[in-house]
């Protein structure tokens, strides 16, 4: 008769060697749920229909009761002119042990993501903390802090204490630069030595010099800018104006000596004259 492959389910006979759908062992293999009625191999010790327990030994000595008298399509195999036994198709206890594999194989995927994403953000982290250490932008400092909210503790904090001493660094600078200091600036250049607004402050340093030098137009004024500053923006006008101070005062002394001169020879021509008289 037609019966319900345990294992696939699809129809065929209880007389047939074996399943065509799946290739499981059919005849000699199977038997009757004595709860349910449903077809289960004889060696289950649970019904997989309704989890009806088995006694194996009894059910293997249980023949099958065909539900008419269906005459066979082909001559019934006695057990022991069977061919060899094939290997049974993998059981739902297999099936389960495959899902459970793949599934912790799924899971340990995903964690070895989520493990080198996070070393990879903590290496990024860590380069862009090294960095922004170094600079000496306040911008590049905030723009750690907003793109690393989730950073240690102790790297927000020195970034923040960085911040801070720039910012008053900025400000020191602004106070320098108003007041038009000369002491003001030094202190700010001999505080700050690689600050980017050195090179401003020793420019400033430099006009106001030779603004001093102007003021005294001496020499001395104009040698002692010279000195101070061999490579000033305005060492050529300096020594110019040194040069022409230089002439005039050799120009005056030529004068000087020709008038002395002059004032010698009338002062001889007066006394030779009143010695004659």
């Amino acid at each position: 008769m037609i019966i319900k492959c345990p294992e696939c389910g699809h129809q065929v006979s209880d007389r047939a060697k074996t399943c065509p759908s799946c290739g499981v062992d059919i005849v000699g293999k199977v038997t009757r749920c004595p709860d349910c009625g449903e077809y289960i191999f004889k060696d289950d010790h649970e019904c997989p229909n309704c989890h009806c327990s088995i006694n194996a030994a009894a059910s293997e000595s249980t023949p099958v009761i065909p539900d008419n008298s269906e005459t066979p399509a082909y001559p019934v195999v006695k057990p022991e002119a069977q061919a060899p036994e094939q290997p049974k198709k993998k059981s739902r206890k297999g099936l389960w042990s495959a899902i459970i594999i793949a599934f912790v194989l799924a899971l340990t995927i995903v964690f070895l993501g989520i493990y080198y994403a996070q070393k990879t953000q903590r290496e990024n982290e860590q380069r862009a903390y090294e960095n922004a250490m170094m600079s000496t932008e306040p911008a590049v400092l905030q723009n750690f802090l907003d793109m690393y909210i989730e950073a240690p503790v102790a790297h927000r904090d020195s970034i923040k204490a960085h911040l801070m001493a720039l910012k008053k660094i900025d400000r020191d600078w602004d106070n320098a630069r108003i007041s038009q200091s000369k002491s003001a600036l030094q202190l700010f250049i001999d505080r700050n030595p690689d600050n980017v607004h050195v090179r401003e402050a020793r420019l400033m340093i430099d006009s106001l010099d030779f603004i001093t030098a102007k003021i005294g137009n001496s020499m001395e004024s104009f040698k002692k800018y010279m000195e101070d500053h061999e490579q000033g923006y305005y060492y050529d006008e300096a020594k110019n104006e040194y040069d022409r101070l230089e002439e005039e005062m050799v120009r005056a002394a030529q004068i000087k000596a020709e008038q002395d001169s002059i004032n010698k020879a009338a002062a001889e021509a007066a006394a030779t004259a009143v010695v004659v008289e």
